[in-house]
């Protein structure tokens, strides 16, 4: 059976706007399997409103279709302009949301680079696409241990992925990631970090993660207290890595 053409609708919201509405074909798929969406975004009071042409054969499998391909490009977004942007299936007037004094000013090339970025981590480096993934989950959620959660596990996946095999590192996950900053970040006393910092937050995730961390509302603020420092290394790590692996002349993006 053939599949299907749908066109799929988004509210992308944010601290974000497009200079003009804006229409482009953009790659989707590997090989044999390769296609082209059309792609549609109209400015918006919030940021923009986007449309997608999907291949399916039944409208909600394009709709799950669409929503990971073009949140994969809007975590690209959310990490190289460091703000938070939400994606909605369906329209809506959002009176509950105030609009944005400033706003980052997209063209149609930092759009497209941030797709065939998404596009080409997703090929080569997905653990590093995953990522940042969880970056962009941080940006946006308003729940402290969430956002604890969720930039950690950027440092996990990549300390994980991306270290030096030593004897040390087979012993778990925590020695990975001391490799892994020391590959990324030199060695230990070098980093500008508080002491034992990765002990600290390994046990503080291990807490939230197994209920032993305490939900009262002064758990909450001291968990608060780290989370700039938690945010600013686990982006760092990420735009490491990149520069580490990638010229980033392929990624205009960074320089626009």
């Amino acid at each position: 059976m053939d599949r299907k053409i749908w066109e799929i609708d988004f509210d992308v919201l944010g601290p974000l706007s497009i200079e003009r509405n804006i229409r482009f074909k953009q790659e989707k798929g590997f090989d044999q399997h390769q296609f082209y969406s059309d792609v549609e975004l109209l400015k918006s009071s919030y940021g923009f409103k986007a449309t997608i042409t999907a291949y399916a054969e039944t409208m909600d499998i394009a709709e799950t279709v669409a929503y990971v391909y073009f949140g994969r490009m809007r975590d690209v977004l959310s990490l190289t302009n460091d703000i938070p942007i939400q994606l909605h299936r369906n329209e809506g007037r959002y009176n509950n949301l105030k609009s944005f004094r400033s706003r980052r000013l997209l063209t149609k090339s930092n759009i497209i680079t941030a797709f065939k970025m998404a596009r080409k981590l997703e090929s080569e480096q997905p653990k590093l696409l995953r990522a940042i993934g969880w970056y962009s989950k941080g940006k946006l959620s308003n729940n402290t241990f969430d956002q604890f959660l969720a930039f950690w596990n950027v440092i996990e996946i990549l300390g994980k992925e991306f270290h030096t095999v030593t004897n040390r590192t087979t012993d778990g996950v925590k020695n990975q990631i001391y490799q892994c900053f020391i590959d990324y970040f030199g060695e230990i006393e070098t980093w500008d970090l508080p002491e034992r910092w990765i002990d600290l937050m390994y046990d503080k995730r291990n807490g939230i993660v197994h209920g032993g961390e305490d939900t009262t509302l002064e758990a909450i603020k001291e968990t608060s207290k780290v989370l700039p420092l938690l945010e600013k290394t686990s982006k760092e790590l990420i735009d490491k890595i990149i520069d580490r692996n990638y010229d980033r002349s392929e990624f205009k993006y960074f320089n626009s």
